[in-house]
């Protein structure tokens, strides 16, 4: 994403690190929120789709948690949603930011902190050894955290530049593609199976779980 509108190198910086975390998600979205895509995920490489699903996953939480990072760690100063609360240039909406980025704050200490303190950014000994188990992670809080980031980005270009900074990834398209590419594989597959164990299909791969 290129500077426009007369947008600072900061806000662009925002804008674009918005960008990268919503076109993660929308990759995610598009393979893995559908049920009916997993039955073709399931004949083409179960433990490859179930592995890049964890992948993605991990990826999302650790995009969503630099965001909520302090605006300074000792001597280093963080990118972070803080940091752009303390900017001089928000001083007149900096209420309505922070409300937003505490309402954000509630939802990423309910279970996607814990994952990044405890396995993703380090390994955490209890954790590593089974003595301490990770909370579970539903779609829709990933998907409340890119909104609520999403939400606090558009609304810095809004009062700042007064227009509406949108976020849609037209770079995910393809991912509907692969699938239809994967299902017409499937096909085929299965056409040549039913001719090699005359006309009924033996069991198939396993599935993701």
């Amino acid at each position: 994403m290129s500077a426009q509108n007369g947008t600072s190198p900061t806000f662009e910086a925002l804008n674009q690190l918005v960008l990268e975390l919503n076109v993660r998600w929308q990759m995610f979205d598009e393979l893995y929120s559908e049920a009916k895509n997993y039955a073709v995920l399931n004949r083409t490489g179960a433990n490859f789709w179930s592995n890049l699903h964890n992948l993605l996953i991990d990826d999302l939480m650790l995009a969503i948690s630099r965001f909520l990072d302090p605006a300074r760690m000792g001597k280093n100063d963080n990118f972070s949603l803080a940091a752009i609360v303390a900017l001089l240039e928000v001083a007149s909406f900096r209420a309505d930011l922070q409300k937003r980025l505490d309402a954000i704050n509630l939802v990423w200490s309910r279970g996607v902190k814990d994952w990044r303190h405890k396995k993703l950014s380090h390994s955490d000994m209890a954790t590593v050894l089974g003595s301490n188990t990770l909370p579970d992670i539903p779609f829709t809080e990933i998907k409340v955290l890119v909104d609520g980031i999403t939400g606090f980005a558009r609304e810095v270009t809004h009062q700042l530049y007064h227009f509406d900074q949108g976020f849609g990834c037209s770079m995910t398209g393809w991912v509907p593609q692969v699938l239809d590419y994967l299902k017409l594989g499937v096909q085929k597959k299965d056409e040549i199976r039913l001719k090699a164990y005359g006309g009924k299909l033996p069991p198939t791969e396993p599935e993701l779980e």
